[in-house]
């Protein structure tokens, strides 16, 4: 599931891993909800959309790198019947983990372990970023999936960055 452009909850395609190191060493930010109860672990220059006003619509929550997320913002979760809904922040602590992937969607967005997050990190702006690799959503809906990806950051990735 993903969150399209109008902040409504839908279906996009994976199309490649921006970065994908199942060994590395990272150091995660967790972002802890309640009501509903959530936990995402992701890297402290990943974006989530977030919002100080539990009452924003979805298209209001800003894009905001997860080192800035604090206890008392709200971020998207997935609710129950398929929707999207605010959820509190509670916690936000540090951690190391071992593993890393970063996912690209049609959208540009997914929801993991029931919170809605960027597929992107280190810009800010999330639209920029959808628009820095419409190219290769464009080259993967032509050509389609080019089957077994390799480890490490993709190339298309590597080139923008």
């Amino acid at each position: 599931m993903a969150m399209d452009g109008a902040g409504s909850p839908t279906y996009s395609d994976f199309l490649a891993f921006l970065d994908k190191e199942p060994h590395a060493l990272t150091s995660f930010h967790v972002i802890e909800t309640r009501e509903p109860p959530r936990r995402l672990a992701l890297t402290p220059t990943h974006l989530l959309f977030v919002s100080e006003n539990a009452s924003a619509p979805a298209t209001r929550f800003r894009p905001t790198f997860a080192s800035r997320v604090r206890p008392g913002h709200f971020v998207l979760v997935a609710a129950g019947g398929g929707g999207l809904q605010p959820a509190e922040v509670v916690g936000v602590r540090d951690r190391r983990g071992v593993g890393a992937y970063a996912p690209l969607t049609r959208h540009g967005t997914l929801v993991v372990d029931g919170v809605v997050a960027s597929c992107f990190a280190l810009v800010q702006e999330q639209h920029l970023a959808q628009l820095a690799f419409w190219p290769l959503r464009l080259y993967h809906s032509l050509v389609g999936w080019p089957g077994v990806q390799g480890n490490g950051m993709h190339w298309y990735s590597r080139l923008l960055y």
